[in-house]
């Protein structure tokens, strides 16, 4: 699942608590049913004040793994709704981006930006390995697994994509650094339905792409100036699908670059986030300014906003969850929210 938020980009652009009573989350894969109203149906509160929740991944143990950012924590929201965490070893190194890694040890990556790290938990819990990049200057953001069965990471530091291959001994990582042009800025990264990376640039207003032979890379420009570009997520439709947060639009880019459609995300529209597709064939996405969590019709192509019941709560990255229904951190409002669009 891609990346969730990416809260260097939030900060530079700009018990169980609930709406009634945090509820269970239910595991196994859903299907939908006739649609109730959609909404913010559980609000699941952090423990550590003013943590910041910037990253959120499906883990494979079904429970929910985020980051906290200021907190320097890695959280997990169980199936029971009950909420976890865990200090990471290094102090202050702002977890940020977090993603399932691969088979067999099905571990979750996170990058720790302000420390140019990238570290790895289990999903039993600590210990925690930490892994130091090369060049001092990177900021890693955003984490995915490629195809290739390796984590690829954002830098907004070197302006670069980074590959992290695991090796069976020391020094147990290998680190190939894949440069961008100029000032790229890469946030969002995820795997695209051709099986390579696909990545926002937020500097350049660019969708970049990166086969896990590494070469070519291939950067797009996006047809709407100046748009800013941000989340990114593969669509079923063979295509990838990205947030223009300046633009206020939902644009797609089609595996071959072509960027085939831009659409309007309507006047409600602040500060479109990051997106994921629903089971449905919808994509959600969220609004940081607006507060709210916005509906995009695939086939309408019109828009829907919902409310986040916590005031200024500043909702961020989001995935699916193990019932399909969609997760995502309140990073102000300093909890894990479930909004449902479907009945399970």
């Amino acid at each position: 699942m891609p990346t969730a938020r990416i809260l260097l980009a939030f900060l530079t652009v700009g018990f169980l608590a609930a709406c009634g009573k945090g509820t269970p989350i239910t595991s196994g894969t859903a299907t939908p049913a006739p649609t109730p109203t959609p909404g913010v149906t559980s609000q699941y509160k952090i423990p550590t004040a003013s943590s910041y929740p910037a990253g959120i991944a499906l883990g494979s143990d079904d429970n929910l793994w985020f980051t906290e950012f200021k907190a320097s924590k890695i959280g997990q929201l169980n199936l029971a709704g009950q909420i976890s965490e865990d200090v990471t070893p290094s102090h202050d190194s702002t977890p940020n981006g977090i993603a399932s890694g691969p088979g067999p040890s099905l571990n979750l990556w996170f990058t720790e930006t302000k420390l140019a790290k990238i570290a790895q938990i289990t999903t039993s819990g600590p210990p925690y390995t930490e892994y130091t990049f090369p060049d001092t200057a990177a900021r890693p953001v955003g984490v995915a697994l490629g195809a290739d069965g390796n984590m690829w990471v954002t830098d907004t530091g070197t302006n670069s994509v980074w590959r992290i291959q695991q090796l069976k001994k020391k020094p147990f990582v290998k680190f190939t650094q894949f440069r961008l042009t100029g000032n790229a800025k890469p946030l969002s990264i995820t795997n695209g339905p051709d099986g390579a990376l696909w990545f926002t640039e937020s500097g350049t207003n660019a969708i970049g792409r990166l086969p896990v032979s590494g070469k070519p890379l291939t950067e797009y420009p996006v047809k709407t100036p100046r748009s800013l570009p941000m989340g990114i997520a593969p669509g079923t439709d063979n295509a990838l699908w990205f947030i223009e947060q300046h633009a206020k639009q939902l644009a797609r880019i089609a595996v071959t670059g072509q960027i085939t459609a831009e659409y309007s995300l309507g006047a409600q529209a602040m500060t479109p986030d990051q997106l994921v597709q629903g089971i449905d064939g919808n994509f959600y996405f969220t609004d940081t300014k607006a507060n709210k969590i916005g509906q995009f019709f695939y086939r309408s192509h019109s828009v829907l906003y919902y409310a986040v019941p916590t005031a200024n709560s500043a909702p961020t990255a989001l995935t699916l969850g193990s019932d399909s229904e969609v997760y995502f951190v309140e990073t102000l409002g300093n909890k894990i929210a479930q909004f449902r669009y479907f009945n399970v």
